[in-house]
């Protein structure tokens, strides 16, 4: 009898996991077959900067018949527009990578689902153990929005207290890591716990598919909410001076709380000791390579002298210290650069017969939000056959001509852009190379040949012109006394 039971509480949970989604082609509702169930799932939210990271370890079972290597993993639309790095990978020492793609958008429920793949089949009644990792931008939002120039500023967060997800789930526990132990306020009731600088949400048991119920925390946050509204990257490749330059432009915005009065150098003076417990943000400090030399920092003004730099065995640090303290809402616009030598960076690849670039798409991303991401990358003159390889979608990719001085066929120039960049895009396009060219040898020297020709023109020219007569009238005669 017992047996039946349980069988019967099967088919019914089976019947409830039951969901649709969207075809990203034919854009219709699909029935999901339930053929896994979460038996645990563990959610670690990490709360302490401003990107949010969410941590998701789940162990599901596969409740069909037959083998699976396909899991569906959901977010709602509200949190789908805030992510802007998702990976997935099996939890097992080393950790395997696991692939995850969009499946499609469910329009009715406001859904978008994803597919993880598994290497291998899941076989009927068999447990995997795998995991979810998420980076969100943009999900903190001050409250207040407007505080005095000294004062603590405290910003709300809104989640969903379950993992949403089409399939049944035996058992989940939800916990947020926060900055420090100052909570205003938190959603939950008599299943949470807080903790110190924790708040624990269960465990609970048998969560029914695509549960919401609201989570929502009010906490201190003592750092500012920076935003990169634009970043460009230049970097110009020169095989004949054997170097790499380097030029990024910032566009910065501080997204935090804003004054409520007007700014005071008098207090902001009086008030140096306990800077460090608001949002304001007095410097930066940027990590560049090894061997950097020639730096340069600079704003609309002009060269900024209140910066340090120094070289280290491992990397170069770069201290700057913008004109003025920047609080919530205001913005600072500012350019460094630097020169490396190009070894370190472009090397000759025979097997491919080509150059391998090998530069990471953004550097120093810190805890900051990246809206807007443009890497130019400028080969030398003579460069055919670029490829560019991506480990990470862009938003484009696009290979134009650029001209500087005695360029005669011009330079090739890549052109790369993404949205939403987050410290997770902090590597190479390729995890071995970014961009791969071939440049033949005889390149080397179109540069100077072009620039002597145009030389001896111009001493042609000026030795022609210089025999030249451009008087008027009859040539004075002497008079011969």
């Amino acid at each position: 009898m017992r047996v039946k039971l349980c069988a019967l509480l099967t088919i019914l949970i089976s019947l409830a996991a039951s969901t649709v989604w969207a075809d990203p082609i034919a854009k219709t509702t699909i029935p999901i077959a339930p053929k896994f169930r979460n038996t645990r799932v563990i959610r670690v939210v990490d709360l302490r900067a401003n990107v949010v990271q969410e941590d998701i370890g789940i162990r599901a079972k596969n409740i069909d018949s037959t083998p699976n290597n396909e899991y569906i993993f959901s977010l709602p639309q509200q949190a789908e527009e805030h992510v802007a790095s998702i990976s997935a990978f099996l939890r097992q020492e080393p950790k395997t990578s696991l692939t995850i793609e969009q499946a499609g958008f469910d329009s009715e429920k406001e859904v978008q689902l994803y597919k993880i793949t598994f290497d291998e089949p899941i076989q009927p009644d068999t447990d995997v153990r795998f995991g979810v990792k998420l980076a969100y931008t943009h999900v903190l939002t001050p409250l207040p929005a407007k505080i005095p120039q000294v004062a603590r500023q405290f910003v709300v967060y809104n989640d969903n207290i379950y993992m949403y997800s089409p399939y049944f789930t035996d058992e989940i526990k939800t916990t947020l890591q926060l900055p420090s132990q100052v909570v205003q306020a938190y959603t939950g009731g008599e299943h949470v716990q807080h903790n110190g600088n924790k708040i624990v949400y269960g465990p609970f048991h048998s969560i029914m598919p695509e549960t919401f119920d609201k989570l929502r925390v009010h906490y201190e946050f003592s750092k500012p909410l920076l935003t990169v509204t634009e970043l460009v990257r230049d970097l110009q490749v020169s095989h004949w001076g054997g170097n790499l330059n380097v030029e990024e432009n910032y566009k910065l915005h501080h997204s935090g709380a804003e004054l409520e009065t007007q700014f005071s150098r008098a207090t902001y003076q009086l008030t140096r000791m306990v800077h460090g417990q608001t949002n304001v943000l007095k410097d930066l400090t940027l990590r560049l390579p090894a061997q950097a030399r020639d730096v340069y920092y600079r704003d609309d003004i002009g060269n900024v002298s209140t910066s340090h730099f120094r070289n280290e065995l491992k990397h170069s640090t770069l201290e700057i210290t913008p004109r003025y303290p920047v609080f919530g809402g205001w913005n600072y616009t500012w350019f460094h650069g630097y020169n490396v030598d190009l070894a370190g960076f472009d090397h000759y690849s025979k097997e491919k017969d080509a150059y391998i670039l090998n530069v990471n798409f953004v550097e120093n991303v810190q805890d900051m939000v990246i809206d807007k991401t443009v890497v130019r990358v400028v080969l030398p003159e003579g460069a055919t056959n670029v490829q560019v390889h991506t480990p990470f979608s862009m938003d484009s990719i696009q290979h134009k001509t650029y001209y500087t001085n005695f360029d005669s066929t011009g330079r090739y120039l890549v052109i790369l852009e993404k949205h939403n960049v987050v410290r997770e895009h902090e590597q190479p396009i390729q995890v071995s190379r970014v961009i791969t060219y071939q440049y033949p040898t005889i390149r080397l020297f179109q540069k100077p040949l072009i620039a002597s020709a145009a030389i001896f023109v111009i001493f042609l020219m000026s030795t022609v012109f210089s025999k030249m007569s451009f008087t008027i009238g009859p040539k004075a005669v002497g008079l011969g006394l």
